[in-house]
């Protein structure tokens, strides 16, 4: 399933329960409307004006809760859409690894990562990128030590200095941090 396969699903999800959201707090403010309309015809019968504006104000702060609890349910289901759509960028990044690009894509990560360093390195992958690992170092002209002591979905991580001085240069991190810069767009593409 494609990426925008997963984005075009999820905002379909999202839009069916935004509309159920929205309709709840529309019945809601109706019946908190409707409510009020008969409490006001019974009070204006036997009190006076001061009675009837206190029914109507009290009305009026009920919808206005039951909008804001609306406009709530509609913030959190677009978060936990933008969510759901950086959880499918992880998973498919998870299905790069058996992709051609991989091993291009490891060495650059890889480069970036061991860039500058001196001394001692420990290369940290996960067991799946064992081999290519030691077949990146070795391409590389390094004699780090590789050690299967990561769990991610691609990319690696460096230590040096003794364990003081560790690089992360894994799909997760960039996503990661990708994550904190363009949440906002992602959350405009699903919800324009």
């Amino acid at each position: 399933m494609a990426l925008d396969d997963i984005f075009r699903a999820l905002d379909e999800q999202a839009d069916k329960e935004i509309e159920q959201i929205l309709t709840d707090a529309r019945d809601h403010a109706k019946a908190i409307g409707e409510e009020a309309d008969e409490q006001g015809n019974v009070i204006r019968q036997t009190t006076a004006d001061a009675t009837e504006k206190a029914v109507r104000e009290r009305a009026t702060r009920s919808m206005n809760a039951a909008r804001l609890q609306g406009k709530k349910r509609v913030a959190s289901v677009k978060e936990e859409s933008v969510r759901g759509a950086f959880e499918a960028a992880t998973a498919r990044l998870g299905e790069m690894r058996s992709e051609s690009e991989y091993p291009a894509i490891f060495r650059t990560l890889a480069e970036e990562a061991l860039q500058g360093l001196n001394g001692e390195v420990e290369v940290l992958v996960d067991k799946a990128d064992v081999a290519l690992a030691e077949r990146t170092v070795a391409d590389l002209g390094l004699s780090a030590k590789v050690k299967p002591e990561l769990k991610t979905s691609g990319g690696l991580a460096v230590r040096t200095g003794g364990g003081r001085i560790m690089r992360r240069n894994t799909f997760e991190d960039r996503l990661e941090k990708a994550e904190k810069l363009i949440q906002a767009e992602v959350a405009e593409i699903l919800f324009p």
